[in-house]
């Protein structure tokens, strides 16, 4: 009777068993999590650059259907926020005003996956810096049908005039696992089609690519959200 009531230590086979099936658990759940955090930031990224497609239709609605220029900066305090949010949707109202480094301002609205810098903004057509003085134009390269027929076959053709470009304007995150140095240094490929053609969208399969919003001629939103 008294060998029912004595404890029983665990052995150090049995620890270890015990150990080693924690172990698989944690091997098998923490990628899961880990990737469902991550697509639960690309739908809070698609739904800011929904409210941002938003604000740039309000703007374009009281300004003679024209829209913000881009903005890029070589000034290296400032080279990171190279083609930020427009600073026009932020002056008249249409954004909140987030950081500034003296006359450079920025909407505040974070991008999920590039904290401290807004999500990005193209537009093809007039092109400035921050201090509004005038670059070449800004161009946009795509399929000249863009975006339809077949990509992979067709010629990059550039666009610097809005009302040649088969885009009006290009709203985007630059994604999970991007390249920081480039962001940092403002260098993207804008002239293989970046962020424009589908190449560059994020991809489940590699889990790289920009989180992308962008109305085409007719008015149509496309982008990564119609794959969520």
């Amino acid at each position: 009777m008294d060998n029912l009531h004595t404890n029983r230590a665990f052995t150090l086979v049995e620890l270890l068993v015990v150990i080693s099936i924690i172990s698989m658990l944690m091997a098998i759940l923490v990628p899961a999590m880990d990737r469902a955090r991550e697509k639960a930031r690309i739908v809070v990224a698609n739904s800011e650059l929904y409210g941002i497609a938003v604000a740039l239709e309000s703007y374009s609605m009281d300004n003679n259907d024209k829209y913000p220029p881009t903005r890029i900066d070589c000034n290296p305090t400032v080279r990171e926020h190279a083609y930020a949010l427009p600073q026009e949707l932020i002056d008249q109202g249409y954004l909140p005003k987030g950081g500034e480094i003296g006359r450079v301002h920025w909407a505040k609205i974070e991008d999920e996956f590039n904290k401290g810098n807004t999500y990005k903004y193209i537009a093809a057509g007039p092109r400035y810096d921050f201090f509004g003085t005038p670059f070449a134009d800004q161009p946009l390269y795509m399929q000249r049908h863009y975006p339809y027929g077949n990509q992979n076959q067709e010629e990059l053709v550039k666009f610097t005039k809005p009302s040649d470009s088969p885009v009006t304007w290009v709203i985007f995150s630059v994604g999970p696992r991007h390249d920081k140095q480039k962001v940092e240094q403002g260098n993207f490929p804008i002239n293989q089609g970046y962020p424009v053609l589908k190449k560059f969208w994020y991809s489940a399969r590699t889990r790289k690519g920009t989180i992308t919003r962008l109305k085409i001629k007719k008015g149509q939103h496309i982008g990564t959200f119609e794959n969520n």
